[in-house]
């Protein structure tokens, strides 16, 4: 049994051929296929489409052969075909429509007359254009006698082909549009629009599980179920495609594409059935793997295993395997060993109603009209069911898996909330403490701080007085020193003062007397000597006007302009107040000085504070 019967059963678009009898008396919603009492013949011979023509020693063949086992065919690449054909009085002038399926290109001849061309039959490659299907030929027959149909068929050795395909050499199928058109229309659409559904239905599956493995990893079965899933979505398209093709070469490559994704998906089944169960490939899954690439190089290659084994063989031990794992996974009491059970029943269940529907149909077929277009949409949709039941049960199950997965982590989330709420709670709880603690400490800082400025401000005070006391202290021994300066020029004026008034009175008393005892040398002796005091009076009254002229010079508010000094009077002056400064601090001080004044300095500008601070004594 070939991919192709399994996936016409599973769309169903299967047909009730009756035994084709000669004469035609009726033609049936889905047609007349007329695949019995065909002969045929290798060559080519324009008489061979004479009904006169004697075709006894052709040999028979039945349509539904593949042109891989006509190998004098192949090799002479043209050849006829030959069936009589004969209508009822009914049929007879009523316009029929075939449609032609086949490998190759043909011409259509009735009673020796050419009707139609399907492609270009030539035994030269570059001429020959094949033409697989052609629809909606018409023909008819002008009386109830027995008529020829002939077939003028060619397969050049250029066409690509696999020996192994499903296709019928040749396939041609009587029809009354007029009659029948609607339920044909119908047919086709429910038949295009099952498979255009379970692509749909595929790619979604095929999408959902990879987000599943791309949300968690870990689970590996999301990922080969993903790939079971869009397997098929490939084989169902590639079928699709593989109807819509005319050209042989192209025909050929979508049918082995869908043989062989077919195939792949099958097996990804039990491998997605195995990382379900947590189960280890075991030798009965490598023999199915060896026995589906065997598979797949028979049909490539045209073999065949004793009883078509390596077809239903594959399937059977499938089967045999996915009860097997199960049962194992039931032992090891794992909780999704009843998925694939129940996936296996409803298997069962979708089989029973097929050999139901079959039963129902020849019961009540002649009771309702259109019984054939019910049973295909009733047929498809159990063969649906059936196809789908065990991968769609995986992935059901992986989404229950995934909800309960999804409540239980939405669980641990709302726990997980309200422990953060609490912990939120305790924090903010802490959080209040420590600022009525920062408060509070920030307030006995501020009360420390606020004390220690007014100690601050209290030392400051105590300092200043301190310093007060220290400056008036220090002023107070500077003014000693200041007047203790002064005081000696004053004691010489006071005592230079006394003595010239003594002299002025022994003067004026020499004067007093007569002319002849006065004495005049000590009258002028006198008056020098009181002259002499004038001068040290003068002399010792401009020393302390110098000596006020400097402090009040030093105590002044300087301008920081620069003037003109003498450097020897200025070291003079200073070397005087720091050593009456000295006195006044000790009394007890005791020391001679003496200015050594360089005579070529000449006045320079100078500050007169700097050299204040430059005066040392050794």
């Amino acid at each position: 049994m070939k991919y192709r019967i399994l996936i016409l059963f599973f769309v169903g678009s299967f047909q009730l051929w009756a035994q084709n009898s000669i004469p035609i008396d009726t033609i049936v919603d889905y047609g007349v296929t007329l695949r019995k009492n065909w002969k045929w013949q290798f060559g080519d011979n324009l008489t061979w489409a004479n009904p006169t023509f004697n075709d006894q020693s052709w040999p028979k063949f039945d349509t539904n052969k593949s042109i891989h086992v006509f190998p004098k065919l192949r090799k002479v690449q043209i050849g006829w075909f030959r069936r009589p054909i004969k209508v009822s009085s009914a049929l007879v002038r009523k316009t029929f429509y075939i449609d032609i399926q086949q490998m190759g290109a043909s011409e259509i001849f009735l009673d020796g007359k050419l009707l139609h061309k399907i492609g270009v039959v030539s035994t030269n490659p570059t001429l020959e254009k094949t033409q697989v299907s052609a629809q909606f030929l018409p023909i008819s027959f002008p009386d109830t006698n027995q008529h020829l149909l002939a077939v003028r068929f060619s397969f050049t050795r250029a066409n690509f082909y696999i020996r192994g395909t499903s296709k019928n050499i040749f396939k041609i199928t009587l029809n009354d549009v007029v009659s029948n058109g609607d339920f044909l229309f119908r047919k086709t659409k429910q038949i295009t629009g099952m498979m255009y559904f379970c692509i749909g239905l595929f790619l979604v599956f095929c999408m959902l599980h990879f987000l599943f493995y791309n949300s968690n990893r870990q689970q590996k079965v999301s990922f080969w179920l993903g790939f079971t899933m869009l397997s098929f979505a490939i084989a169902f398209f590639s079928y699709t495609m593989e109807e819509s093709q005319n050209q042989i070469t192209y025909q050929q490559i979508n049918e082995l594409i869908t043989y062989i994704s077919f195939y792949v998906g099958i097996i990804l089944i039990n491998v997605s059935l195995y990382r379900y169960l947590s189960q280890p490939f075991s030798l009965f899954f490598y023999i199915q793997t060896a026995l589906m690439f065997s598979s797949v190089i028979c049909y490539i290659f045209g073999l065949d295993f004793p009883f078509s084994f390596q077809t239903w063989g594959l399937f059977l031990l499938i089967l045999i395997d996915f009860i097997r794992v199960s049962l194992l996974a039931e032992k090891r009491r794992n909780p999704n060993a009843k998925v694939p059970i129940y996936s296996l029943i409803a298997v069962a269940v979708c089989i029973g109603l097929l050999i139901l529907a079959g039963v129902v149909l020849t019961t009540i077929e002649p009771l309702i009209k259109d019984i054939e277009s019910i049973l295909i949409v009733v047929l498809g949709a159990v063969l649906v069911l059936m196809f789908l039941s065990i991968p769609v049960g995986l992935s059901f199950s992986l989404v229950s898996e995934y909800s309960k997965t999804h409540r239980a982590l939405r669980k641990n989330i709302q726990e997980i909330e309200a422990l953060s709420a609490k912990n939120l709670a305790h924090e903010q709880e802490k959080q209040q403490i420590l600022a009525n603690q920062n408060e509070t400490l920030e307030h006995q800082v501020n009360e420390r701080t606020i004390e220690l400025q007014n100690a601050l401000e209290s030392l400051k005070a105590t300092q200043d007085q301190l310093i007060q006391s220290e400056k008036l202290a220090s002023l107070g021994e500077l003014t000693a020193g200041i007047a203790h300066e002064i005081q000696n020029p004053l004691n010489f004026v006071n005592n230079f003062s006394e003595v010239s008034q003594e002299l002025v009175e022994d003067v004026l008393e020499e004067r007093k007397k007569e002319d002849k005892i006065r004495d005049e040398e000590l009258i002028d002796e006198l008056l020098s000597d009181l002259s002499q005091n004038q001068a040290k009076i003068n002399h010792h009254g401009k020393r302390a006007s110098s000596i006020v002229t400097g402090m009040l010079q030093h105590s002044r508010t300087s301008t920081g302009e620069r003037e003109l000094t003498d450097i020897n009077a200025l070291a003079d002056e200073y070397l005087r107040l720091s050593y009456h400064g000295l006195r006044a601090k000790n009394n007890n001080f005791q020391a001679d000085y003496q200015l050594i004044a360089n005579l070529t300095y000449q006045k320079s500008t100078l500050f007169r504070k700097i050299l204040g601070g430059t005066v040392k004594f050794d």
